[in-house]
């Protein structure tokens, strides 16, 4: 059997490796040989991961190969955030099994300010509600060892840097559905959100978890509560959009959604960038979930403790504070056997506005 040709790739950007500043954005293309694929992309500096962005269209790069199909969406955008003292950068690609480096390069970091500091792991407060749900939905019951190990694996998903993309300078608009984390048993997901563009008419959106398959979506459709925000674009109130989007089973997580959008008369381009984190366990099988305060704190004791061990610091701790009294009270609505507690004058109001308005509150 004749061996897979080595990966082909091309860096457009950074014309050398000598950054300016701590942030900074690699673009290219990367190209497998037929039969193979390249389902992810992340960036390593020294040890620190960063995901990025693979499978955006490069018209130009396709010209180069004998399967063109296969040679479309081989384009990558991947941010990363370098250091004083920062040594190697290297790019690997996840074939469905792992991850697999194709390129490494020498890093010349003396031009970086004095305090660029190599950069503290960071909890999104986005992040903490759905993160902390999926630990106690199924390990509530389970040993403190236990709960402190499945904490750790999750963190070390939810903490990795990313490349998310939400909207550009010519699409405006917001995911709703999904949160951060998903269900991969169904081999699907269900989006809904809206989206229009700004001095332009979208016609089509497709929607990938990969590269091979897309999705197109149900759009446009009526949003009236966009519209009554958004006068200022006529074609805000025909902005909704809904589908579903394949999973592969081989799908590394967190997965990377992405939305295209496109216009008459302009080529396609990335709305939307969003990591799933994946939940591969059967929420059918183990034990049934109760709420019971003492093994509610117990999860969030086992999720938070790496702050006090210094692994990780938060992005703002009233607002981790508020969503972990968001996620107790929920619980206790739906599971507790005690009387449903008195639901917040604030919340009432609120669900009693459109979805636009609870999405400006909560953003």
């Amino acid at each position: 059997m004749t061996a897979p040709l080595a990966p082909q790739f091309q860096i457009d950007s950074p014309a050398d490796w000598r950054p300016q500043g701590a942030n900074f954005q690699i673009t290219g293309w990367l190209y497998l040989s037929p039969g193979s694929v390249a389902l992810d992309i992340r960036a390593r500096i020294d040890k620190r991961a960063y995901l990025g962005i693979y499978g955006l269209d490069r018209p130009d790069a396709q010209e180069r190969f004998s399967h063109p199909s296969q040679a479309l969406r081989i384009g990558f955008i991947q941010k990363v955030k370098v250091w004083r003292g920062a040594r190697n950068l290297a790019l690997d690609y996840h074939d469905g099994r792992e991850w697999r480096e194709f390129f490494q390069t020498e890093l010349d970091t003396s031009a970086l300010p004095a305090d660029a500091r190599k950069p503290v792991r960071v909890l999104r407060t986005a992040l903490v509600y759905d993160t902390l749900f999926y630990l106690y939905r199924h390990f509530h019951s389970e040993s403190w060892l236990t709960q402190c190990r499945e904490a750790d694996t999750a963190l070390s998903e939810v903490l990795t840097p990313t490349s998310d993309m939400a909207g550009n300078e010519h699409i405006l608009g917001h995911i709703e559905n999904p949160g951060f984390w998903v269900s991969a048993g169904y081999g699907k997901a269900r989006i809904t959100g809206w989206t229009f563009g700004v001095r332009r008419d979208l016609r089509q959106l497709n929607a990938t978890i990969g590269v091979s398959t897309e999705n197109r979506l149900v759009y446009p459709k009526d949003r009236p509560d966009v519209a009554a925000h958004r006068s200022d674009h006529a074609n805000a109130l025909r902005s909704g959009f809904y589908g579903l989007v394949d999973i592969r089973r081989e799908t590394p997580s967190p997965a990377n959604l992405k939305i295209f959008a496109e216009a008459e008369g302009q080529p396609r381009s990335l709305a939307f960038a969003r990591r799933l984190f994946l939940d591969r366990r059967d929420e059918y099988s183990g034990p049934v979930l109760i709420y019971r305060p003492f093994l509610f704190y117990r999860v969030v004791a086992a999720f938070l403790r790496g702050t006090l061990l210094g692994r990780y610091s938060l992005e703002n701790r009233s607002g981790v504070r508020a969503e972990i009294d968001r996620l107790q009270r929920h619980l206790a609505a739906t599971l507790s056997r005690e009387a449903t507690p008195k639901i917040a004058e604030a919340v009432v109001r609120r669900r009693d506005q459109d979805p636009y308005t609870r999405w400006c509150w909560h953003n």
